[in-house]
């Protein structure tokens, strides 16, 4: 696959400053959060495999939001061995159009959902999509409860706008509501995390939960996760540099995030070809930094 070099950029100087935090820091005594990054969610392989599985696990904490949480698991899957489909066939056009017939059906869909956003409906009618996404890539891994997985992961959800957040962990910061969702299917945590009110439908029968990114309480949490004395790395796509006790990573390569994004929800809700997902895929773990 050809990687255009502005990618290859942002993979080299993701692995430059990760090495320099941890030259720094032991993973131990630090935390980790990832940040929505849109619908291009992908660009946290990036980020995830220049950290490495096992310090991955060191952490004190992983905090992860939105399509993050996709990423989160979905590294896990390909650094154990556990996707269904391989890294190269993702990245050939067949597997891209799984990914597009996933979200459409026939040749109008794409106009349908765009006319359904213009009057004010979800593009799509559940989260259906993202599930079937899952299971196409990952298999039985996904079919694993929440609860066989490592108490430093924290997964922020949202039960309305104006309420405070949801945690979902498997140690004592768990929300009381959120401690039945430890048996759930990862793929359910990862659909509700991922659930874009306006692209997937939001809270709806069985489905209870939706991306906190949507709500008034998003940005006070994320600054309630960084307001300790621990070093922590927060793979964004909005700031670069240090401040204090935080080190802001800039997922994105160069240029205006907000349209970049633009691009690639415009590619999903119309049903338009995007190789962007698989690219970064591809880079992630198979160009060398």
């Amino acid at each position: 696959m050809q990687v255009p070099h502005n990618i290859i950029s942002l993979k080299e100087r993701v692995v430059k400053e990760i090495k320099a935090n941890f030259a720094e820091h032991a993973p131990e005594n630090c935390s980790l959060l990832l940040d929505s990054t849109g619908p291009s969610f992908t660009r946290q392989y990036i980020v995830l495999n220049a950290i490495g599985l096992e310090r991955l696990k060191s952490y004190g904490e992983i905090h992860a939001f939105s399509g993050s949480v996709y990423a989160l698991f979905g590294f896990m899957a390909f650094t154990t061995g556990a996707n269904r489909v391989s890294i190269d066939s993702l990245c050939q056009p067949e597997a891209e159009k799984v990914f597009r017939d996933q979200h459409h059906q026939g040749a109008f869909s794409g106009l349908r959902s765009l006319a359904k956003l213009a009057s004010g409906q979800s593009a799509f009618n559940s989260v259906e999509p993202l599930i079937a996404s899952l299971e196409y890539m990952f298999g039985d891994f996904v079919d694993q409860p929440f609860s066989s997985f490592a108490d430093n992961i924290h997964i922020y959800l949202a039960k309305s706008k104006d309420e405070p957040l949801l945690i979902l962990s498997n140690n004592a910061r768990c929300s009381p509501e959120l401690q039945a969702l430890r048996n759930a299917p990862i793929k359910q945590v990862i659909a509700m995390a991922a659930n874009v009110p306006f692209v997937y439908g939001g809270v709806q029968q069985g489905t209870p939960y939706f991306d906190p990114v949507y709500t008034k309480h998003y940005v006070n949490t994320l600054k309630q996760i960084t307001a300790t004395d621990k070093p922590t790395l927060i793979s964004t796509p909005w700031r670069s540099g240090k401040k204090e006790n935080r080190h802001y990573l800039n997922c994105y390569p160069k240029g205006n995030a907000r349209w970049l994004m633009l691009k690639d929800f415009t590619r999903l809700v119309s049903g338009r070809r995007n190789i962007a997902w698989s690219r970064d895929i591809y880079t992630a773990f198979k160009v060398a930094a």
